[in-house]
């Protein structure tokens, strides 16, 4: 793989452990991240890839990824496709649990609008769900009205009642009380 070829990686479907020895490859010959963040405000398959990408550099680099995180977390509002968001709020999750990501009230706020716009579009899936209440849940001690919005999730998805909802709600109610 030539230097810089971001697009080769993100442009064809490929296994996961070839993805990942190809993300691998190019971080050692071109460590910069600009081209993947700027390909996850897509709408197509190249944004879940370059996501996934992104999740791999995470996963095995990251103080690369760590250089980036600014834009990460600026860009995050942005992401049109769910399995993005759900890629993205997972990596958000990890930071605020390993403590990578401390935001601030005013950030903090603003993820919460973020997580309960999506969480309340139609067609929501529950790998969707368990990462936005999730965060929802951890930032509701920062941020005030977070856990009534939470509530108020958990209760509006009571109605799908698949098993997998299900058992989200359940977990969701017991780390409410």
């Amino acid at each position: 793989m030539i230097p810089n070829d971001w697009l080769a990686v993100v442009s064809k479907p490929c296994k996961k452990e070839y993805m990942t020895e190809w993300v691998v490859e190019q971080m050692r010959c071109y460590p910069c991240l600009d081209e993947l963040l700027s390909w996850v405000r897509g709408s197509g398959a190249e944004a879940f890839r370059a996501a996934r990408c992104l999740e791999i550099v995470y996963e095995r680099d990251r103080p690369l990824f760590l250089k980036y995180k600014s834009r990460f977390l600026s860009d995050g509002s942005q992401v049109t496709h769910r399995g993005v968001r759900r890629i993205y709020a997972h990596l958000l999750y990890r930071m605020l649990e390993q403590g990578e990501y401390l935001p601030a009230h005013e950030e903090a706020e603003r993820w919460v609008q973020t997580l309960c716009a999506w969480s309340i579009e139609p067609g929501g899936k529950v790998s969707e769900l368990v990462w936005y209440l999730t965060i929802l849940n951890h930032l509701s001690g920062q941020v005030e009205w977070a856990g009534d919005m939470l509530r108020q999730i958990v209760e509006m998805n009571d109605a799908d009642r698949s098993p997998g909802m299900r058992a989200l709600l359940k977990r969701m109610r017991k780390s409410l009380k």
